[in-house]
């Protein structure tokens, strides 16, 4: 079985579930593995859509946390930057150069939270997706076999 074709049957619905619904992409996506495969060859294709999904939903809880990605370097150098800002505002001769740098501190961080949130909200769509397709691949591959 060709890993290309179970890869490309789980971005086709992940795309077409974004764009159309569930009930158009579940039926494109049925389709799509019925018309391609048949026999033992369709519940392999299903239990492996299955597996796949699950470890992308596995991979991208991981992701959610913003402690285990590029953001965490966000935060230190916001937090080094404000802790540096205080300390040049308590001085009366670097204190303009204080406030500058703690409102630098303060826009940067605001544009960090609304990235973070961004990316919670588009993993956590992306893995009731996933966990949607493997129901759909187990439900399936139940009635196969």
């Amino acid at each position: 079985m060709n890993s290309n074709a179970i890869e490309e049957a789980i971005h086709r619905y992940v795309n077409e579930r974004m764009d159309k619904g569930k009930k158009q992409a579940t039926e494109r996506f049925l389709a799509y593995a019925y018309m391609k495969f048949c026999g033992e060859e369709l519940l392999e294709f299903m239990k492996k859509v299955g597996g796949i999904s699950r470890y992308y939903m596995d991979f991208l809880s991981v992701m959610k946390n913003p402690f285990k990605g590029p953001e965490f370097a966000w935060i230190m150098s916001l937090l080094i930057l404000g802790i540096i800002g205080g300390m040049l505002v308590s001085d009366p001769d670097t204190r303009n150069m204080g406030i500058f740098t703690l409102t630098g501190v303060i826009v940067n961080g605001w544009s960090l939270l609304s990235t973070l949130c961004k990316k919670w909200l588009k993993l956590s769509v992306l893995i009731a997706i996933y966990r949607e397709l493997a129901e759909i691949s187990d439900n399936e591959a139940h009635s196969i076999g």
